[in-house]
């Protein structure tokens, strides 16, 4: 499959395109290239690519397929260090007409496949970001986005690349903010796109890039820019400017992909919204309040909180069924991490209900009601406030565990007693614990006409059996019940548990207990 470099007439337009063909229609061959074949092939694409190389006499045809081939070999760094090198990534460069000096970006799909070889290098080599920046590839291609006529498929490849180049704290992030003006650029495309997601007449696209796509990397992009921007060294000191009013025109963008794109479905928090939460999570409440829950909708002043919390009952119905920790093979059925998924909404609704004391009664109405029914266990039944108080002790899920549980704790004006009120002190105990938070004694706690469990919440006369008044099927599959619990504990890796129920037919407890039994059943 090495046979390309060894054509010896590179001119002849059929030959190579023949060549390059046959080599891009047979993966197998190339992943089957010894190292030493694969970087001949690679060594010889890129010279023949070089500004001054045979490509000069090819068409737009055969250096596309010359730029797929690169594409398709540099997906495994092996045999491409020449690829990833300065000579080799200024092949790309010049191919997609980001060099300095160039006017604007030639929209075309030469361009588009080598800004694709591109975004690859960056992914693969982090030293191919040094280069990049090096040629002012990022103000080329932060010029090239001004460009409202730009393909939306060259559109993903820049956001794409701008997302990559901005994964780190870098003088990068500190140039995009201070001297390209990327929030006026970001803000611009943003409206196009989500007006245009957002219309009632629907978007039709051919190309398998789609705007949504464009609009994802984009939002992926403002939340690198705006977190590691402020992390930036400068002046020999850490810039503690958070949250700069410069990107305060790009909040009200991203809350309307919440309020006006129509979100995914069975799951409400996919693409793009997702994204859009995690973007609003750095901008900051207080001095844009007014863009937060604009005054002047009156009766949907608090509109954006209402969607979240839409979606989140969404989710959490989705996700959590019964025991949270006995359902988590849903996460497959998805094709999602729960765990990693909602976490961060249920941070946003924390930062909210902190900043803002309205937002924080109308979380505390929807997720904690006073008027909960306490004739079962709080953490027991199909409200969305028992299966957040599930998740409380859950095992699978720590990171959603550990932000429901913050979440309720701000909710409850971070007060011990009104917390362990809501949620219960088998439920809110660990959390308290964790945080050096004094534990209430249960005198302190309730206020109610019936007496109360202060471990479940619930009302003592309400209460099943305790042990010594089950029958034995009863408690059969309570222990049924522990060693499940148990086994999926061990599972996890976190801990090192020893099966109760195990250890006991080990020991030979159960067959004693059993024993006993028949010889009561014989007396």
């Amino acid at each position: 499959m090495s046979s390309y470099a060894s054509i010896e007439d590179k001119a002849n337009i059929d030959v190579v395109s023949s060549n390059l063909k046959t080599l891009l229609n047979n993966p197998i061959a190339i992943t089957s290239l010894t190292l030493e074949e694969k970087t001949e092939l690679v060594s010889s694409l890129i010279f023949d690519l070089d500004e001054n190389g045979i490509q000069k006499k090819w068409n737009d045809d055969v250096k596309l397929l010359a730029l797929q081939a690169l594409k398709t070999l540099g997906r495994d760094a092996k045999g491409c260090d020449l690829l990833f090198s300065e000579l080799g990534f200024k092949v790309l460069l010049y191919h997609a007409t980001i060099l300095p000096n160039t006017i604007n970006a030639v929209d075309k799909p030469v361009s588009q496949e080598a800004l694709t070889c591109i975004a690859n290098a960056l992914l693969l080599k982090e030293s191919t970001r040094d280069l990049f920046d090096r040629y002012d590839g990022v103000l080329n291609v932060c010029q090239s986005l001004k460009d409202t006529t730009l393909s939306i498929k060259t559109q993903f490849l820049i956001s794409r690349i701008l997302f990559l180049m901005t994964i780190k704290p870098s003088q990068t992030v500190v140039k995009l903010v201070d001297n390209f003006g990327i929030y006026d650029i970001l803000y611009k495309s943003l409206c196009v796109h989500v007006s245009a997601l957002s219309s009632r007449t629907p978007v039709t696209e051919t190309s398998p890039i789609t705007k949504a796509m464009v609009l994802n990397e984009q939002l992926k992009f403002l939340f690198n820019v705006m977190i590691n921007y402020p992390k930036v060294e400068r002046d020999g000191r850490l810039n503690e400017i958070q949250n700069s009013s410069k990107f305060e025109k790009l909040l009200q963008p991203v809350i309307d992909v919440v309020l006006k794109i129509p979100p995914p479905s069975p799951l409400p928090l996919g693409p793009p919204h997702s994204h859009a939460i995690h973007a609003l999570l750095n901008f900051p409440v207080a001095p844009h309040k007014k863009i937060w829950f604009p005054p002047e909708k009156k009766s949907q002043q608090y509109e954006l909180l209402d969607q979240l919390l839409e979606i989140l009952k969404s989710m959490i119905f989705t996700a959590i069924q019964g025991d949270p920790d006995s359902n988590i093979d849903r996460n497959s059925k998805y094709g999602v991490d729960f765990d990693e998924v909602i976490t961060p909404l249920v941070a946003l609704l924390k930062k909210l209900a902190e900043e803002d004391e309205l937002a924080k009664t109308m979380e505390r109405n929807r997720l904690l009601p006073d008027d909960v029914d306490r004739s079962k266990p709080l953490e027991k039944g199909d409200s969305i406030s028992a299966r957040l108080i599930r998740l409380m002790t859950s095992v699978m899920l720590p990171n959603l565990k550990d932000s429901v549980s913050e979440l309720f704790f701000v909710l409850c004006d971070q007060d011990a007693n009104v917390f362990i009120h809501h949620v219960g002190y088998g439920n809110g105990a660990g959390f308290l614990m964790s945080r050096n938070i004094m534990i209430p004694s249960t005198s302190s706690i309730y206020n109610s006409d019936k007496s109360i469990n202060p471990i479940t919440g619930q009302y003592f006369e309400d209460e099943p059996p305790s042990l010594s008044d089950m029958t034995d099927e009863e408690k059969e599959r309570e222990a049924e019940k522990l060693f499940v619990l148990f086994e999926r504990l061990k599972k996890t890796g976190v801990m090192n548990v020893v099966n109760p129920v195990e250890e006991a037919m080990r020991s030979g407890k159960l067959q004693e207990m059993n024993d006993e039994n028949k010889d009561d059943e014989s007396d």
